[in-house]
């Protein structure tokens, strides 16, 4: 299945949302389609044969019976959120004047005298009210439209609050003019203060300035993703056969040279074929600390040589790079929906249609208790603007966009809302050893020496294992070359399988490997001390190999695969959450074992293969939610087995493919972060939900009137139209809070 994004125009509350949902799932099935209120957007899962123009149709024409639009994703809205603006400017100028000429007189403000007439003052409000209307046009249009189509959305509340104020202050200004033409000045003394005029105009402002300052604070939510794609240079030095020239970053092809300077963003992924330099990868590592880079190792995009000059022959570009597989993944997130969110998805399908229900109800009940046309307009008209499905719809999204972008600030690539909902839930941690709590590559950990230097045990051993391209050979080199150690010259290299190597030198045979290989050789003296040393060793874990020259053993050196300097941190934070951690691994009982003791892990299970991973999750995630760490590629079966699979370490696809998160740095601690992380957005979408429940729950009576007969209020819809609102923003600002708030991160 292939994932499609289509930017969706109409919508405005969460009803929008299910409206979307149920037109597009008409086409695809329901299961198959996402709508996002918070980036307006329309994700399809569609069969990978699927033709991606016929689907549009299809799609586009469904939407639009819905009353909606849609367009590819790559649409650009610059133009109209600056149209939306200039018409905000002109709403709050018109209104501004409209609450001078009806109000001002009343507050002590001078006005002139000409308004003391009460054709002129109604006059002048008519004047003021209709600009506002045809300036805010759009909610009439759309929210009449989804009313005939018996879809009403947020839209149609407003339509009509506002609506029903302005058909009643029309009726009020008739009936002045007609009472000044017929003498009855009873009849325009009862309407001039009656116009509601005010309320019409001020609805309407109001409701589009919470949505202006409710769009702003949704693209802060947003900026995660921004802000990476923004990191992209627009250029790029390029050789061609040998001549430098600057062109376009996206005109650049695989296989291209690119010269990158000191202080320059590299713009593609690639490897470095000549040059060095350290390079600060933490706009996809999060990791402050550069990282040395030299011929033939891998570099990516956006990243900073902040020191040297390389060469780099392209191998991914433009939306192939990492960066944009980043961004894709952070986009998917922002438009995937939590199960949290599934009450307020329901209560979002009904909750217009109840509000106008509700309204209604409210103007007969103050009708019949003899309240007058007036007051009962009032308090629907109430009802219908302070009823807030934004709020609802809002609710979970913002706090997953946000948490997600969060995360990605952080290295951690969260791949869905539901994988964030369900990571604060683990109760069962399974983690790989090799890679993942250990470096992965055989290290030298010891050097024991009997009768000579710890520096002649490697030397000779540098020897032997220079001839080898084993593994173990590969860490004793790399420790020769770290303290400099000068190479003598071998031959007639011999390996026994398994066993261990030989050479000769200058000095005589070397032979380096098991005490069984040496004793096979003839060398029997690695009884009593040899012995022990080599016990010692393995009883850590390690592996341990013997060092022979002119006929007796010179020395012993150990090798392991290192444990992680912050793997039994991560460990400890795991267990403090209450989170019990389990090790499973291919390797031997003795190593995993040792392992085991020094990061903290009690229950561990080795010499295990894929399938057999795969079998204890399963059988574990009976009893509770599961989350297997591992490298993502031998460790595949049992990613995808577990409830929550983490791919410690990015940049492999089958990581990024089996796992739900994707770590960019090798460490397990980063795990943690993405639990608390998940925490924290738990906490936050339960109080913005909490929050819209509660506001509506509350607000809707008072505008209805149920404190008018014990204590007198009641709400006039200016107020209700601020206090919608400013539910919404309260929302996603609560949600912002998230970039701010305080989590697990690993000690530097």
């Amino acid at each position: 299945m292939k994932k499609i994004r289509y930017n969706v125009k109409g919508m405005s509350c969460a009803s929008c949302v299910a409206y979307v949902e149920r037109a597009a799932g008409k086409v695809l099935g329901k299961e198959n389609v996402t709508v996002s209120l918070l980036t307006n957007t329309l994700t399809v899962s569609a069969p990978d044969d699927a033709r991606e123009d016929k689907l549009y149709g299809l799609l586009s024409r469904a939407v639009k019976a819905a009353g909606y639009s849609i367009s590819p994703a790559d649409g650009a809205g610059a133009a109209e959120t600056k149209t939306s603006r200039q018409g905000l400017y002109w709403s709050a100028g018109l209104t501004a004047l409209l609450m001078y000429v009806s109000m001002g007189s009343m507050i002590g403000l001078p006005t002139p005298a000409v308004f003391d007439k009460p054709l002129v003052f109604a006059a002048a409000q008519l004047a003021l009210t209709i600009p506002v209307l045809a300036i805010n046009f759009g909610f009439f249009r759309d929210g009449f439209a989804a009313l005939f189509r018996l879809a009403p959305n947020m839209d149609s509340l407003i339509a009509l609050g506002s609506g029903a104020a302005f058909v009643y202050g029309l009726y009020a200004v008739i009936a002045i003019v007609y009472g000044s033409a017929t003498g009855n000045h009873e009849l325009v003394h009862a309407h001039s203060h009656d116009l509601y005029f005010e309320s019409a105009a001020a609805i309407l402002t109001l409701v589009t300035l919470g949505k202006t300052l409710e769009g702003r604070a949704k693209d802060r939510a947003a900026g995660a993703v921004r802000k990476l794609a923004g990191m992209m240079p627009e250029s790029a030095v390029v050789e061609h056969d040998g001549v430098e020239a600057i062109q376009p970053v996206s005109e650049i092809a695989v296989g291209d040279i690119v010269i990158v300077k000191e202080g320059d963003t590299i713009p593609v992924d690639g490897r470095i074929v000549s040059g060095s330099g350290a390079v600060n990868e933490s706009a996809l590592t999060g990791e402050s600390l550069p990282v040395e880079k030299g011929e033939g190792e891998r570099v990516s995009a956006v990243t900073v040589l902040i020191g040297g000059y390389i060469k780099i022959r392209a191998e991914k570009v433009g939306r192939d790079t990492a960066l944009y597989r980043i961004i894709s993944l952070l986009e998917e997130a922002a438009a995937s929906r939590a199960p949290i969110s599934r009450l307020a998805d329901k209560v979002s399908a009904v909750f217009v249609p109840i509000v106008i229900g509700i309204a209604i109800v409210t103007a007969v009940v103050w009708l019949a208790t003899g309240a007058g046309i007036g007051p009962a307009l009032r308090s629907a008209v109430s009802v219908l603007v302070i009823s807030c499905p934004c709020a609802l719809g809002l609710a979970t999204p913002t706090a997953i966009m946000v948490g997600t972008g969060r995360g990605a600030e952080l290295g951690i690539l969260i791949k869905s809302a539901e994988a964030l909902e369900r990571l604060h839930s683990v109760r069962y941690f399974f983690t790989d050893k090799t890679g993942t709590l250990t470096e992965g590559r055989p290290e030298v950990t010891d050097i024991i020496s009997f009768g000579t230097t710890e520096e002649e045990v490697l030397k000779w051993a540098y020897a032997a294992e220079s001839l080898s391209s084993h593994p173990l050979a590969g860490a004793v080199c790399r420790m020769a070359e770290s303290r400099r150690v000068e190479r003598p010259d071998a031959r007639d290299y011999r390996a026994a399988r398994g066993k261990g190597i030989s050479v000769d030198t200058d000095e005589g045979r070397v032979y380096v490997g098991k005490p069984e290989y040496l004793a096979e050789n003839g060398l029997t003296d690695t009884g009593g001390e040899v012995t022990g040393r080599l016990e010692e060793l393995e009883s850590q874990g390690k592996t341990a190999v013997c060092v022979a020259l002119g006929g007796r053993t010179i020395g012993v050196v150990g090798i392991a695969d290192k444990l992680r300097a912050d793997s039994a941190e991560a460990v400890a934070e795991l267990r403090a959450r209450d989170i019990w951690a389990i090790m499973l691994t291919g390797d031997n009982e003795r190593t995993a074992g040792a392992i085991a003791r020094m990061c903290g892990i009690e229950e561990y299970y080795a010499g295990l293969m894929p399938e057999d991973k795969e079998r204890i999750i399963r059988e574990r995630s009976k009893l509770g939610v599961t989350a297997m760490a591992g490298d993502g590629i031998n460790d595949s079966p049992a990613l995808a087995a577990a409830d929550i699979g983490i791919a410690v370490g990015a940049g492999t696809e089958v990581a990024i493919d089996c796992a739900d998160v994707v770590l960019s740095e090798n460490s397990l601690c980063d795990a943690v972060t993405a639990i608390s992380l998940s925490s924290a957005t738990m906490k936050n979408i339960r109080e913005n939900l909490f929050w819209a429940f509660m506001y509506n729950t509350v607000c809707i009576p008072v505008a209805a009137g149920v404190l008018y007969p014990v204590l007198g209020i009641t709400l006039s819809p200016m107020i209700a139209a601020a206090a919608m609102s400013f539910s919404s923003l309260c929302v996603v600002l609560n949600s912002l809070r998230l970039r701010r708030m305080k989590i697990y991160t690993r000690k530097k």
